[in-house]
């Protein structure tokens, strides 16, 4: 989905008001020079005036990628994570929403990502085709066992059952959600790459090998200097005799 903004058609009945007010009222008024500059000036400002009284609205609509079936399958999936943000609502239970919001937020994620790029559908057909449906689903099961009057053994263990899968579920959206972007890093790391070699070849940063040998020779320089530093001795013992 993507956000148009459409404008009001107020403004212009506005400023087409003054005209026609104006020349069932005055119409010799409009005959003159002057009086169509004045008229016109309060239909300019009657329009600016309406466009700040009536802006208009932002509608957000679908991106086409082209090929319709696509473009259907996206829709069904938006509704499908729509029906998961509303069970959200409906269900009390903390863990169940903290579960529910990952998944309705990695699902945002995704399909932002579509907009951006709807061919990268194939990266998250396990997603829409799997993942989607069968959450939806089992949200719709819960929901009629949470409501059910009385809550025996097998609705107690069914439910409970659910609420575990709920996470397992939220790990899968988040993995698919960044898979979205697997094709993204390869060609940051690459361009990365061609920019360090370049700048290497342009002698404007060191390469890893210089700072090694760098690092190296300092430290021989240091243990020389440590060397240059200590004082000689002699190999065996030197005795003084001294006598009266």
């Amino acid at each position: 989905m993507k956000k148009v903004h459409i404008r009001s058609a107020i403004p212009i009945y506005i400023a087409a008001a003054v005209w026609l007010l104006l020349g069932l009222i005055a119409p010799k008024f409009l005959m003159k020079l002057s009086g169509l500059l004045i008229t016109a000036a309060i239909s300019v400002a009657g329009y600016v005036v309406g466009t700040k009284l009536f802006p208009g609205r932002d509608e957000e609509v679908p991106i086409s990628s082209g090929d319709a079936a696509v473009d259907r399958e996206i829709a069904v999936a938006r509704e499908r994570l729509e029906n998961l943000r509303k069970a959200n609502e409906a269900i009390p239970d903390p863990e169940i929403s903290r579960n529910l919001d990952r998944m309705v937020a990695s699902g945002q994620q995704i399909f932002k990502e579509l907009n951006r790029d709807p061919r990268k559908i194939a990266l998250v057909r396990r997603f829409m085709n799997y993942y989607l449906p069968t959450s939806e689903k089992l949200m719709e099961q819960y929901q009629v066992l949470m409501n059910a009057n009385t809550k025996g053994e097998n609705i107690t263990s069914a439910m409970g059952t659910i609420e575990k899968s709920l996470g397992v579920a939220a790990n899968a959206f988040e993995k698919c959600a960044d898979n979205l972007y697997k094709d993204d890093e390869m060609d940051i790391d690459a361009e990365i790459k061609v920019m360090q070699t370049m700048l290497t070849g342009d002698n404007l940063i060191k390469t890893e090998m210089n700072s090694i040998i760098e690092t190296s020779e300092a430290a021989a320089r240091a243990a020389r200097a440590v060397e240059d530093n200590t004082p000689a001795t002699k190999e065996g013992i030197k005795l003084t005799l001294g006598g009266h």
